[in-house]
This record gives C-alpha cells, structure tokens and sequence, in this order.
C-alpha cells in the first residue's frame, strides 16, 4: 500500500522542501534533504536523500530523521511512522568506520515474492576506503540471537524473502590481519509478504524523557499487509539494541512475548536512541 502523504522530521522538526530541496536552516546552512517523490513504476516508494553533511546541522550529536505517513483505506484514515537513528561519534585520528550499504537499486525493501536485496559491507579509514586484506563475517538475528550465515563471507551478501519474516536484520564484522575493525547492522523489509506488523508504541511518540525512568511499550498486533485488523493472534519476539548491534535485552531477546518494553537503563546503555525489531514467533 502507497500512503496518500508523508511528512518528514530531522530532529523533530518538520522539513519543508521547495522544487524538493529543504531549506530549514541548519548548523547555518540549507539544503540538506532531497525529497523523493512517489512515482508508480519509476520510485515505487517515497524517500529522502540526505545531500549535505548532518554533523554540522545536529551540532555534533546523534540525530534522526522520521517520516509521518497518512494511509487511506476507503474513507479510513490512520497515520503510521517510523524513526530512523543517526549515531555521530567524535573521531580519533582515522578512525575505521563500517557501514552497510544497499548494493542495489531496492534499498533493503523486498518487493515480489523471491526477490533479493544486496547488502554490501563499506570500510573506511577516515576518508580514505579500505580494500586490502580484509575479511567479513554475516550474521542475521533468529529469534532474539545472532546466527552466523557460514557460507557468507564476501563484501556482499544476497539476501532472499525466506531469510526475512517481514523485516530481518542483518549484521556484518570486518576484520583485517585477524583484527576486527568494524561493524554495522541493517534493517531488510519483505514488502511482499501478506502479513505485516503494526508494533502499538505506548507512548505513541516513542520518546523517553532523560531522567524521568521512563519506558516504551510495544504491544503489536499481525495485520494483512494494508489492513489495521489483528489477522491472527500472535507472539512475538522483541530484540532492542545498540548502534553497534549489542543486544540490550539478552534475558528476554528469545522469549515470546505479547509485549516488550524499551526502558531508560537500555537507553542509557546505548548511549543514546535505542534501535529494535520485532518479529512473529513461529
């Protein structure tokens, strides 16, 4: 399903775009955002691209970018969200930094039943790409636990609709001479899959206040993908974690649950926003 409108938020602030370029002010500057446009058979999906450096714009602390979706089934309304997380650490010299990005056109989002989306493992040294002597490990997450893909151990991985259960996450550690340098994780959806998850955030805006011991509770319902009606009664597994993929929650990760709660410790623990993936318990 195509939602009928998005609206985008840096930082929760609404971004405005003119000719689809931002121009709120940040850290000075402008222009920090191109706005994708839905377009059927072109951009099957809205997005942003960010075109400008956010270390400057969030003043040199971790930042997010959230998109607000209306979605209409016949003459029914709702809005839906999600948030995605921007760790910024001061570096040290060159720091070795690993990240995950798309190998392909699909950015992660499998659309047809066996589809494939690649991830591709990136290694830096400051500004400069690390291509000598390295070596890379693929783990995904089964239930609440990290399972290493054996026969994974290229710079790419391939990743199928039967390795994700509606959304799957994905990590990879890079070693060089023996020596592990970096790591990342990454967020793969099956949009072709009949059933998808609506995750029920209490309170809606998934914020915790510092030093207020507060919490977020998730308590989702399995709906058919473009429907808001449970379709069938459902555990669920609730794995919260770190930027770097440290599992916050190891006690109760694996255990099936109706509902799982992120809590200030975890936040504090993170050092800052808190990532999660909910997935069914077969």
């Amino acid at each position: 399903m195509v939602p009928s409108s998005i609206r985008w938020y840096f930082n929760d602030v609404l971004i405005s775009f003119t000719s689809n370029v931002s121009t709120n002010t940040f850290g000075g500057e402008t222009g920090h955002f191109k706005y994708i446009p839905y377009k059927a058979g072109t951009t099957n999906y809205y997005g942003l691209q960010i075109v400008k450096n956010l270390v400057k714009a969030s003043s040199g602390a971790s930042c997010s970018v959230k998109a607000v979706a209306t979605v209409t089934v016949g003459n029914v309304s709702d809005e839906v969200q999600f948030v995605y997380s921007i760790p910024i650490t001061k570096g040290v010299g060159n720091q070795n930094v690993v990240t995950i990005v798309s190998g392909d056109d699909k950015y992660f989002a499998i659309r047809e039943k066996g589809g494939s989306v690649v991830l591709t493992a990136m290694a830096r040294r400051g500004a400069s790409e690390i291509t000598s002597g390295l070596t890379y490990k693929w783990s995904r997450m089964v239930n609440g636990a990290w399972q290493t893909l054996v026969d994974q151990t290229g710079k790419s991985l391939t990743v199928t609709d039967s390795l994700v259960d509606t959304t799957g996450i994905f990590k990879v550690e890079v070693s060089q001479g023996g020596n592990l340098i970096g790591l990342d994780t990454q967020t793969v959806m099956d949009l072709s899959d009949p059933y998808d998850i609506i995750t029920n955030p209490n309170p809606e805006d998934e914020t915790i206040v510092s030093g207020s011991g507060g919490s977020v509770t998730y308590t989702p319902i399995l709906v058919k993908r473009g429907q808001t009606t449970k379709a069938k009664n459902m555990l669920f597994y609730f794995v919260f974690m770190d930027s770097a993929g440290v599992i916050l929650n190891p006690a109760t990760a694996n255990v099936a649950a109706a509902s799982g709660t992120c809590t200030e410790a975890m936040c504090q623990q993170a050092g800052g926003n808190v990532s999660w993936t909910i997935s069914t318990a077969a």
